[in-house]
């Protein structure tokens, strides 16, 4: 049981983290005393503090970026990188490049990795083999269907399915489950409506190339807010052209002609002005379907692609065009009317098709358009909401291109982004398709340390990190379940608390137990009680360590006799493991020896350990009862 009013040491000693000591007496030629309590006892769980639950939750996805392609967007704007590293796999070395926080999101509490491998595929990430192979990430990655529909639902499916799990049994989508709350929903996009990751948080289909199946599930499946591209009369210049409805088209002839002359519930807008005119709160509809008179792409696909090496917005801005800012903006003001609340997701999607043509100058461009975005949502949440009422996760889906530093490869390893403000940043490239490399993950508002809590696992560069299903799972437990209908009867509701909090841990169980040193005048032993090591961290907690338990003796003295403690040595066995600890071996104890150690990958679980001490009388030490201390450290190692 835990002490009455600790003292600082004692609570220093029940952290995870902290190194964990505690003394043992030794009495020589008489015997040895073991006289200590537990060095740290389980500490009484507290009953878990639901979080709060928001009443609006906006999620904005920068499609296809990775940690890199967040920085080369702060480095163009500000000429500095936030979250650069330089890593060596051949040796090992870590260096993490000084940055600064310079986007809104920068100062967001909880910033974090997330995986997002999909259920076929790779469908794993390993730090290990992620940091210590420049090629490992290349393979096996998600696509953005199977990415959306584990950010969209919770659950991992195969590459090209949406909203479906890989045994084709149909998921509910956030979307579906914020309706059945009671509140708004809404999807914005400056890449086609219909396209993946959209789709992905309100439709099912097989195959996420149907693009009229899924634009005509997501009209008729009670959204509030519809945005993007993919408009049937306009090219990517964002001129006019005959109606275009056959192959390759986004929308079928039906479907636009219902949204556009009126027979859905949808207000139908097009024009960049009208667009302006509802994100200003004027003509704000009940619902809307807002087509960007654009055939793909806000921006992306606009005359100049092929500049590649030209400075961030050389290629003029089509004209007839929202922004990404100014889309989201008007989806508030629509979504905002619902007095229980609403669900917004927000998706720069030309991140990534920049990322797939590795084009340097519009991946910047398309980042920066969805820091305004975010800049935007932040905005109206301290002006028209609260942090108290609204949660807000910034992410990625995947990474799409592999961009890295200049000079990165198979031989340098990884490389820092560098470059000016105003200037192309300088990168490498190193595919043209997505990499399974770890995206980062911030947020902010009502519920957002749960998603703190669940980022569990440990990175050996960026650290803690969750799963995209655990941002999926998270928005479904915040939304929580509507009321029952049924009259004759009650709802129910129960909730599974996450795992608590662990800990390293060391234990003394034979402690007030004294033990005699036995044999002649000169030589002498005796055995060092078992001792309990338990490891219930998770990886975020460990920080990528295992523990080390070590001990040392002090000189042996009685009244003005001594002898040192290179007198005394011990060898250790482990008796039994959960993880798979290694004993040390024989040592001396006039410093640190080792009693045991586990890594970071066999760590977990209970250890017990003792040792065999033998005691080499030094032949000019006077007789006496000598007394010596053995200290027990135990803390977590690389």
């Amino acid at each position: 049981m835990p002490e009455a009013n600790p003292t600082e040491e004692d609570k220093m000693n029940h952290s995870a983290f902290g190194r964990n000591t505690r003394r043992i007496v030794l009495t020589s030629i008489a015997g040895l005393a073991v006289g200590a309590a537990p060095l740290v006892s389980a500490t009484a769980q507290e009953a878990p503090v639901a979080p709060a639950a928001p009443k609006n939750v906006i999620v904005l996805i920068s499609d296809g970026a990775g940690y890199n392609q967040f920085d080369a967007a702060r480095l163009y704007e500000t000429g500095q990188g936030y979250q650069q590293v330089a890593v060596d796999p051949s040796t090992g070395s870590i260096e993490h490049v000084e940055g600064q926080a310079s986007q809104v999101y920068d100062s967001y509490p909880v910033q974090v990795g997330q995986s997002h491998f999909a259920a076929n595929g790779r469908a794993d990430y390993v730090t290990e083999s992620a940091w210590g192979d420049f090629t490992w990430v290349a393979s096996g990655a998600t696509d953005s269907a199977a990415a959306a529909t584990a950010l969209g639902t919770g659950v991992k499916t195969n590459n090209g399915v949406i909203g479906f799990d890989p045994q084709a049994n149909r998921l509910t989508t956030l979307g579906e489950q914020a309706k059945a709350v009671g509140k708004k929903v809404g999807v914005v996009t400056d890449v086609p409506f219909n396209h993946a990751t959209p789709a992905g948080f309100i439709a099912h289909n097989s195959n996420r190339n149907d693009y009229h199946g899924l634009a005509t599930e997501m009209i008729d499946s009670g959204i509030d807010v519809i945005i993007g591209g993919g408009h049937p009369n306009f090219t990517d210049a964002g001129t006019s052209r005959s109606s275009h409805f056959g192959s390759g088209s986004w929308i079928s002839q039906n479907d636009f002609n219902r949204v556009s002359g009126g027979q859905t519930p949808f207000s139908y807008v097009e024009s960049k002005s009208q667009f302006e005119q509802i994100a200003a709160g004027q003509n704000v509809p009940d619902k809307l379907f807002g087509l960007a008179q654009v055939s793909q792409t806000f921006q992306y696909n606009r005359p100049g692609l092929a500049n590649t090496q030209v400075t961030p917005f050389t290629d003029p801005q089509l004209t007839g065009v929202p922004a990404l800012s100014t889309a989201a903006e008007a989806a508030l003001n629509v979504l905002e009317t619902d007095e229980d609340g609403f669900f917004l997701m927000v998706e720069a999607g030309a991140v990534d098709w920049a990322g797939h043509a590795n084009q340097t100058s519009r991946v910047v461009e398309e980042q920066v358009a969805f820091n305004q975005a975010v800049e935007s949502v932040n905005a109206w949440v301290e002006e028209n909401s609260s942090w108290d009422e609204t949660l807000v996760v910034v992410t990625a889906d995947h990474e799409t291109g592999y961009l890295a530093g200049p000079g990165a490869g198979p031989g340098t390893g990884w490389t820092p982004l560098t470059g000016e403000a105003g200037e192309l940043p300088n990168v490498s490239w190193h595919s043209g398709n997505h990499t399974n490399a770890l995206v980062p993950l911030y947020a902010k508002g009502a519920g957002s340390e749960v998603l703190q809590d669940r980022a569990s696992s440990w990175d050996v560069v960026r650290g803690a990190y969750l799963d995209n299903t655990d941002v999926g799972q998270t928005v479904f437990d915040l939304l929580g379940h509507a009321s029952s209908t049924n009259p004759a009867g009650y709802g129910l509701e129960a909730t599974i608390p996450l795992t608590p909090a662990g800990q390293l841990s060391l234990a003394l169980p034979g402690a007030g137990s004294t033990i005699a040193f036995e044999g002649d005048g000169t030589q002498q032993s005796a055995k060092l009680p078992e001792v309990l090591v338990n490891d219930s961290r998770n990886e975020a907690q460990a920080q990528g360590k295992g523990w080390t338990l070590s001990g040392s003796a002090t000189s042996f003295v009685a009244g003005n006799r001594e002898f040192g403690a290179e007198a005394l040595s011990w060898l250790p066995r482990v008796l039994a493991s959960q993880g798979g600890a290694t004993a040390g071996g024989t040592a001396t104890l006039e410093a640190p020896a080792t009693l045991a150690e586990s890594d970071r990958l066999t760590r977990v679980g209970s250890t017990s350990v003792e040792a065999d001490l033998d005691l080499s009388v030094p032949a000019d030490a006077e007789a006496g009862r000598y007394g010596s201390e053995i200290t027990l450290t135990l803390f977590a190692k690389d």
